[in-house]
């Protein structure tokens, strides 16, 4: 899965970069200071309505930055520095979450022959 957030984890200032899914299960994980971090309090950020109607939210520190972006499946959060570049993490994680996501059932081909009786 490390492939698929590459992009986000080269961009500069970036410290770290959780997957969480809706269920509030830690999907994915990568922190690049090397350092043990505890995922327990972050799950539970999936469970609760942290964004309401919004998809994406950023949350500013002092000298850090979280960057978080709610999808069908779940949840993205990215842990960067101050001096991250937002608009290209943004970027990233808008071309991200289509592969994340699983492809809703369509109607396709009933919703045009709708009107025909079976076995015609």
């Amino acid at each position: 899965m490390r492939h698929l957030f590459e992009r986000i984890l080269k961009e500069d200032d970036i410290k770290g970069v959780v997957l969480v899914s809706k269920d509030g299960n830690v999907v994915f994980h990568e922190f690049l200071d090397g350092a043990g971090h505890d995922l327990r309090d972050v799950a539970p950020l999936a469970a609760i309505p942290v964004l309401g109607k919004a998809k994406e939210v950023e949350f500013l520190y002092e000298n850090d930055r979280i960057y978080m972006r709610l999808f069908r499946e779940g949840l993205i959060i990215v842990w960067m520095g101050a001096f991250a570049p937002v608009a290209m993490i943004r970027l990233s994680c808008d071309v991200l979450v289509p592969s994340l996501e699983k492809p809703l059932a369509s109607k396709g081909w009933r919703r045009l022959f709708k009107g025909f009786p079976a076995g015609s």
